[in-house]
Parts: structure tokens; sequence; C-alpha cells
């Protein structure tokens, strides 16, 4: 696609531009297209005809390098669709673009001479920015010679292709950035499942997450796509030669993409002109559950667990030391081999299944077509290499191998599954009386916090009853032990202060009768000490 070359062409090229861009006779380029003998200089742009698109070079973030790049017109925050150079850097802002004589687009500064494609020999070749954002060569006869769509950088835009050509050999990929301020290829690849008709983020040579199936309107683990079948149309297509999926949309005036980003993430971007931002309308992998095989052959994630990744009944960890430093790739191994055989009369013996509800299925499925759930369960028990079947809506699904990429969803996820899982029949008896106990373990602790609070409450509700009980009667009088005021000094009663948040108020008590008839010599006259508005007042007398 592209060469560099440091040599005297270089400087050559760079006098002719020099010059023509000082003069009236040759123009620099025209509004969306450079021909031969015209340059785009660092300062300079071509816009798509209809002005949704623009080429030039930029400085990506903060960055004082700079890239040939096309990014969107009329987005006010500048998003960059494709890189031409990504590999190579230009320092300086006397990077500059033209058509050689023998039709190839090239970058030059200086000396250097960067090669952005690598044709044939063609005359009266022009580069066009088309209103898709595709930039293309095309000879005098309009002939596409070459084009931007076929070297994707991160971004897919609508009418490109995710696939390759077989008779070219031509893949349609999309590479991360490595960061904000770096186009270069970053750690992330989206490419094209022609086996499993699915898209694939790869990190590296290991598979980061999928897409699931294609099946004719949506992959099958992006339910999200149903809600936006009006907004925009996948189509699949797939004759021999070629293979790839692409996308339109049916409103062209809407700005849309998606976008590979540097942590891997798949995301669905349109342009909000009313707020001028970006809104997200998806993102895949959007948790660490959806990261593909998270949790290793043989585990299963859950993203309400505390280390999310679990080995399924009659499994355990390959590697146990990696589990407890939260490294699920190992994946879990079986506790017990298979017998490869069955027999109900007699417990403990053959293989069986065990059933788990609201999971998501795993990776590489098999169809094998039966009339029934029990002649899908026969068909899998009786194959030595079948580990698990499923069972939904008419169709029987079998897996023979490592078991990859299961979750356990949400009640409320439509994608959950009932999954039969095979197991030694021993094994099966092990796990059934592991969760009988669980279940009785359960029942106790709630029984024993349930009669913990019915205790509490109990014993609340007497002490309420005595205090009640207690205030009508009315305490002894004669063993009643004065002070001058409980809780306070002498001070305190000659001086009163307002009362304080932080201070219990003092409790008036009150006295039984017949105590207080008793203290008082039956209301003698002899311990009467005076009489007011409030009626006669007596002294007491008690034994202390």
């Amino acid at each position: 696609m592209k060469s560099i070359d440091i040599s005297a062409s270089g400087f050559v090229y760079l006098v002719l531009l020099i010059f023509s861009c000082q003069t009236l006779i040759f123009p620099c380029a025209a509004k969306d297209t450079l021909s031969f003998g015209q340059y785009l200089t660092n300062s300079e742009t071509i816009v798509s005809e209809s002005e949704v698109f623009e080429l030039g070079f930029f400085s990506p973030g903060n960055s004082t390098i700079y890239y040939l790049g096309i990014w969107y017109k009329k987005v006010k925050e500048q998003t960059v669709v494709w890189v031409a150079n990504r590999d190579f850097s230009f320092f300086t802002s006397s990077a500059a673009l033209t058509v050689t004589d023998d039709g190839n687009l090239v970058i030059l500064e200086g000396k250097i001479s960067y090669r952005v494609t690598n044709i044939s020999l063609y005359k009266n070749v022009t580069a066009t920015l088309l209103d898709t954002g595709n930039l293309v060569l095309r000879d005098e006869n309009l002939n596409i010679l070459w084009q931007s769509f076929d070297f994707p950088s991160h971004t897919f835009l609508p009418g490109m292709k995710l696939g390759y050509d077989k008779s070219s050999g031509r893949n349609w990929s999309y590479v991360s950035w490595k960061s904000p301020e770096d186009p270069s290829p970053g750690n992330f690849t989206l490419v094209w499942d022609a086996e499993t008709s699915a898209m694939i983020v790869m990190n590296g040579l290991q598979i980061y997450w999928k897409s699931g199936a294609w099946n004719g309107q949506i992959f099958s683990l992006m339910p999200e796509l149903i809600r936006l079948n009006y907004y925009y149309n996948f189509t699949y297509d797939s004759d021999g030669k070629m293979t790839y999926v692409t996308y339109d949309l049916y409103d062209k005036s809407v700005i849309s993409t998606h976008v590979v980003d540097i942590s891997g993430q798949l995301r669905q971007l349109s342009w909000l002109e009313s707020s001028k931002q970006w809104n997200l309308s998806w993102s895949q992998p959007r948790q660490q559950c959806d990261a593909y095989a998270f949790c290793g052959a043989f585990g299963i994630c859950n993203v309400t667990s505390l280390h999310f990744c679990n080995c399924l009944p009659g499994f355990e960890p390959h590697f146990e030391e990696q589990w407890g430093q939260f490294n699920y790739s190992g994946g879990c191994t079986r506790k017990t081999g298979l017998q490869c055989s069955y027999n109900s009369n007699f417990k403990g013996l053959g293989d069986r299944f065990i059933k788990l509800t609201k999971v998501r299925l795993p990776d590489s499925p098999q169809a094998v077509v039966v009339p029934s759930i029990d002649a899908c369960r026969l068909s899998c028990l009786n194959n030595c290499s079948c580990v698990a079947y499923s069972y939904f809506g008419g169709n029987c699904t079998v897996w023979g191998k490592d078991l990859m990429n299961m979750a356990t969803l949400l009640d409320t996820d439509t994608l959950g599954r009932d999954f039969y899982l095979k197991l030694v029949a021993a094994e099966l008896d092990t796990e059934n009386t592991n969760a009988k106990y669980r279940r009785i373990i359960l029942w106790i602790f709630v029984l024993l916090v349930s009669l913990e609070l019915l205790y509490r409450v109990a014993m609340r509700i007497v002490r309420v009853l005595k205090d009640k009980h207690k205030s009508r009667e009315g305490e002894d009088l004669l063993s009643f032990e004065f002070s001058i005021s409980p809780g306070t000094t002498k001070h305190d009663v000659t001086e009163p202060k307002k009362p304080r948040k932080d201070k219990k108020e003092v409790e008036i008590p009150l006295f039984n009768f017949s105590s207080v008839s008793a203290a008082t010599n039956n209301f003698s006259a002899a311990n009467k000490l005076g009489e007011g508005g409030f009626g006669p007042v007596y002294k007491v007398s008690w034994k202390h």
C-alpha cells in the first residue's frame, strides 16, 4: 500500500510545491479533488461535495506530530475516521500531499517521500473525497484504481465492509488506535469470522469479544440491534469469493458510525446536532462477562458475583493459585471423568445431566435434528464426545468440546436459556447432596435470624408493658430514696438553666396513695405545713 523513500526526489517535489503554490498557474487543490501537479499543504484541506467529510493534515490530541487523515466536516469536535500514515508520522508542518506522475498519492517532507498508495503506472489520475468518507483514486474514465475503504483504520463507516476477499487476498479489518494521541495500530482488531458468521474483537492473538452468530437480522449476543433496525440496515453477503458484512443508514443526513476504541470496545456513536456532542447508542463488551471466555473453559461468569467467575458444577479451577489472583483464563477441569454410559437402575452409575437455568449458552454449538427434548437428551447421552445440550423453541443444540463464554444472566435477560451439563452420576449425586445441605443450612440460618428478631421484638414489648404498668401503680414513697433532684446539684436547683439537647430531662416520680397516706400519718394536722392555691402541703416521714 505504501512505502517511504528518503532521497533527492523528495526535495525536487518540495521545490515544485513551493513554486506552484506561490503562482496562479498551478492551483494547490480543488474543493474535493487533488490532481497531478497540485499539492495539499498543512494549512489546506479538501472537502467532499456536500461538505460531509474533510481531508487534511492533523495533530492528534495535544501532540505536535502530523498525520494525513479524514474527519467529519460538520462535527464541531474533530473526529478522525481514517489515517493514511498510521505507521509513520511527520514532525514538521512542511509536509504536503500530492499525486505523482505515476498516479500514486505521496506525502512529501523535505527529502522524505511517503507513499500512501502503491498502484501500477497510470496517467491523469485524480484523488477525490466522496461524501461517504471514501477517498478514491480514479483514472480519466472515472474507474476506481484505489480507495481508502479498502484500507480501514479504526472506524467502520456506513458502506464499508468487514470481512475479506479471497480473490484479491484483501482483508477488511479495523484496528484501534494505540492512544488518543497516537493513531498507530493498537492492541485490538475487529475482524469477521466466516466459520461462525460473527464479528470478533481480537486482543493480539486472543479472542477478546464475540458478537454471536448472524441470524439474518441481528447478531445473537447483541439484542440491542433489534431496537436500532429502523435506524440502519446490516446486511451479510457471501458469494464464494467475498464474505463480508456491511451496513447503511436509512436517513443519509444522520451522522453515525462504529469505532474500535483503544480499550477494545466496539462503540456505535451518533452525532446530536442539538447538543453538539456524540451519543453512545451501544458498546460491546459492556462489562467483564461480555469479554470473550473471561472465565476460561468450563467456567461461568456472573456479574453479581464478587469474583465474577465460578466453575461449573462438577468442575474445579485448573490453576487454583491463578484464580486466587483473579486470573481466570486457565478455566476449570473436571473433578471426575465421564464414564460414557448410562444406567438408570443403579444409583451412582453412568452419566447424567444437571440443569442450569438462565445462562448464556457456550460458544461453538452444533445443531441436531430431533423431535423432542427427550430425544435431544438421549442424543447427547449416547454420544461420548457430547458434554452438554440445550433445547429451546424446538431446536436441539449440543456441545462436544470445551465450554467457553458462558455466563449467568439476570431474570430479565431474554437471552437466558436452560442448559443441561453432563456429569458422572456419582458427581451429580454429590452436587445434589451439597445443594441439599446448602438449602438446609440456609433455612437454619433464616430460622435463627427470625427467632432472634422475634425475641428482640418480644422483649421490647414486655419492657414497654412493664413501664406502663409501673407508671399506673406508682412507686412506694416510703422506700423512695430522695435527693435534691436526681442528676442535679443544689446550684442546678437554685439557678435553673435551659435544658441541653445532650442531657436527659428528669422525670417526676409518681407514688401510690397508700404509701403517701402512711408517710403523712394519714394526712394528720401535725404533718400539715400549710395550704395554698394547689391545696394543702404535708411533710412526709420515711425510713431511709
